[in-house]
């Protein structure tokens, strides 16, 4: 919630004129805020990497587990880069670019979104080699008990 409304509170800002009292502190902060909200996101990847490292060495399904840790370091990596790009060097372009080449920062943002979602779309997707969506080898021959509902 907090970075959704620091969000909104930028694009507001953007609408407003720089003449308004402490516009740039306020914009400057809200990006600040937005930043700090992205990297707070990290914290529970890498709790969840601890998690896969550790099963991994405890239980019987290590080479499930070990597939989990090397999807989920790829992730980490995809959002830190995302974040950095998305957030800092867009910014940068934004603020350093001449008005005429505004719309290279909005591209690179865009493109940059567009590439991170497909790529989590690939890697996430629902396939037999996907490793969270993979049955464990003995489920497969689950059988049902005939029900008993003969009345008579």
């Amino acid at each position: 919630p907090l970075q959704v409304f620091a969000n909104i509170a930028i694009v507001v800002m953007d609408e407003e004129a720089p003449s308004v009292k402490d516009w740039f502190t306020w914009r400057d902060v809200f990006h600040l805020v937005d930043i700090i909200c992205c990297c707070a996101i990290l914290f529970p990847i890498v709790w969840s990497i601890k998690n896969l490292r550790e099963a991994s060495q405890t239980d019987g399904k290590a080479a499930r587990n070990l597939e989990k840790l090397q999807l989920f370091r790829q992730f980490y990596v995809m959002v830190v880069v995302y974040i950095y790009f998305t957030r800092i060097v867009v910014y940068l372009l934004r603020n350093t670019v001449q008005y005429q080449y505004l719309w290279i920062s909005e591209a690179a943002d865009q493109l940059a979104t567009l590439a991170f979602y497909v790529w989590v779309a690939v890697k996430f997707s629902p396939t037999e080699a996907n490793p969270y969506l993979r049955l464990a080898h003995g489920d497969e021959s689950v059988e049902l008990a005939p029900s008993s509902s003969s009345h008579a």
